[in-house]
């Protein structure tokens, strides 16, 4: 089993990350992407690399000054994993700020992963804080999330109900290789922030067949960190990559016109209680989006 973590602006956290798999039995290895702002960056990024290899674990890794952006560095992930891995080794998708429960914590998802009809795991982010700008919205209440996603268009996220089969889960994930040998990738048409680009990767699974399970024994802890990051921004660039990308994914999977009137009020509600700053997000993605 492998983790995957892209990472970018973010070498003293990803230490912190791959240092709480040091007990692990299960992992073993790591595949990394990282960008880094300085040189000094890089060396940092590469004594944590080398701490976990002198502790016996396997390190496919590609530390660049630069930045590759969301997508673009998570399809460098699933490539050496399609180059280096066995189709029937398991990848976990990982961001740089999750912290490892521990081996129980993967347990529960080798299990589902033992099914053929399965393609991905989705397991729980716990937050250990709460962010400040755009936080994580949840919407626990039994099978609503579920049902309101397939009515509205809009997809939201239900982590304490399961194990239960649906349409999308969250960014961890646990998958076979041999599903990314069927031209499985992240879409880099996603800019910004990479807002739905693990939608986009799921609804491609589903596409071929598979089933997506979410299981909230499968998790990890999430720090929650608001800087550094292909994801972090403010919050007038956050809605507006919300509503560029949730379009360009509503229009690539040809969602019926109800939908996206559906899609497009929820973000507008969203942008109103969340001030001015979020309203001239989707007055900016106006002015582009025709």
């Amino acid at each position: 089993m492998f983790i995957g973590i892209p990472s970018y602006n973010r070498a003293k956290i990803l230490k912190i990350s791959l240092r709480s798999f040091v007990n692990s039995k299960l992992v073993r290895g790591f595949i990394i992407v990282a960008d880094a702002i300085s040189s000094s960056e890089a060396e940092e990024y590469n004594r944590s690399i080398k701490y976990v290899k002198d502790l016996g674990f396997e390190v496919i890794y590609d530390v660049k000054i630069g930045r590759r952006g969301s997508t673009k560095a998570r399809n460098m992930v699933l490539e050496y994993a399609r180059q280096n891995l066995k189709k029937d080794d398991v990848l976990i998708s990982y961001e740089d700020d999750y912290i490892y429960p521990g081996d129980h914590s993967l347990i529960p998802a080798l299990h589902w992963l033992k099914k053929p009809s399965i393609g991905v795991v989705g397991g729980r982010r716990i937050n250990i804080r709460k962010r400040r700008i755009d936080p994580d919205f949840y919407l626990n209440i039994f099978y609503l999330a579920d049902y309101l996603t397939k009515l509205t268009g809009y997809i939201f996220i239900d982590v304490d109900h399961g194990p239960r089969y649906v349409d999308y889960t969250t960014h961890l994930m646990a998958m076979k290789v041999k599903i990314l040998t069927q031209e499985i990738n992240y879409d880099e048409n996603y800019g910004g922030i990479g807002y739905r680009e693990e939608s986009d990767l799921q609804m491609q699974i589903r596409k071929l067949g598979y089933k997506i399970i979410f299981e909230p024994r499968f998790y990890t802890y999430h720090l929650a960190i608001e800087s550094g990051g292909d994801r972090y921004s403010d919050l007038e660039n956050r809605i507006f990559w919300k509503w560029i990308n949730h379009t360009y994914f509503m229009n690539k999977w040809r969602y019926p016109f109800h939908k996206k009137v559906l899609s497009y009020m929820i973000l507008t509600t969203y942008a109103l209680i969340n001030g001015p700053s979020a309203i001239k997000g989707v007055l900016k993605a106006n002015r582009i989006v025709k």
